[in-house]
């Protein structure tokens, strides 16, 4: 019963208002299409009420109820639509909650084909400054999973897994947060790829160690991703746990293996 309970009061609201609403809004207008010039603007409002009230007689009966359950009907529907939404929802917050506990157990795991670490988006630990060069390598890193099987790229993490956490990143932005994070992330990803490419990522925050690290969990594209650098278009792929750029004659060999396959 508690499972059918929004399905039962969407059905009833709309049986409701198929009985009260439609079908005597319908009568009101069905009159006023048969008598354009038999009323005056005087008597509108007495028109209206006459006709609405008609509609609840009793010979009208049948036709409110073909209307009752017109409304019925597209109330179930209505309830179907939205007991599916918050199906959606409720396993998007499962989904989301077990990501949270799985976070520290993909880490330590260590990379692989479908994970890759990056201490940061755009400081330079050996040299203590902000680089956006360093912009550039997460892209080659996004590139790689595009053109592959999709993976995770965790920012904020060494090769090693250590967590460092993405507070250098923040302070290097104009918004420093998390949000200003990911608009730059969102910026960078748009203006190399595309901003369909930007439906393909999914960008997630995570609290390990009192430190905020990024995840980007990343989609398989359908068409081959290459990344722009020194005025040469350039294909990386992730292999194992590395991800390389390749020839041309081995991206012609990888795509036509890919749509034979």
């Amino acid at each position: 019963m508690k499972r059918n309970k929004e399905l039962i009061i969407h059905t009833f609201i709309g049986l409701l208002t198929g009985y009260f609403l439609i079908h005597p809004i319908s009568m009101v207008i069905y009159w006023f299409q048969l008598n354009t010039n038999n009323y005056h603007l005087t008597d509108l409002f007495d028109v209206f009420l006459e006709n609405f009230k008609h509609s609840f007689s009793l010979h009208m009966m049948p036709m409110s109820v073909a209307f009752s359950i017109l409304g019925a009907l597209i109330g179930l529907g209505s309830g179907f639509y939205y007991k599916s939404i918050k199906t959606k929802e409720y396993l998007l917050y499962g989904k989301r909650q077990l990501l949270q506990q799985s976070i520290p157990s993909l880490i330590a795991n260590g990379e692989s084909e479908f994970v890759e670490f990056k201490s940061s988006l755009r400081h330079d630990y050996r040299q203590i400054k902000t680089d956006k060069n360093l912009e550039d390598v997460i892209l080659k890193s996004i590139a790689g999973f595009l053109n592959a099987k999709g993976g995770t790229l965790i920012i904020g993490v060494t090769d090693s897994g250590e967590i460092l956490g993405l507070e250098n990143d923040y302070w290097s932005l104009k918004r420093k947060d998390k949000d200003g994070f990911q608009q730059r992330l969102i910026l960078i990803i748009s203006n190399a790829f595309g901003k369909d490419i930007c439906t393909k990522i999914h960008i997630a925050f995570h609290e390990i160690n009192a430190k905020e690290i990024c995840t980007l969990f990343i989609e398989p594209s359908h068409h081959p991703v290459f990344v722009n650098e020194d005025n040469r278009t350039i294909f990386f792929l992730r292999t194992g746990n590395v991800t390389n750029p390749l020839t041309t004659s081995e991206v012609v060999k990888y795509l036509q293996n890919r749509v034979s396959n």
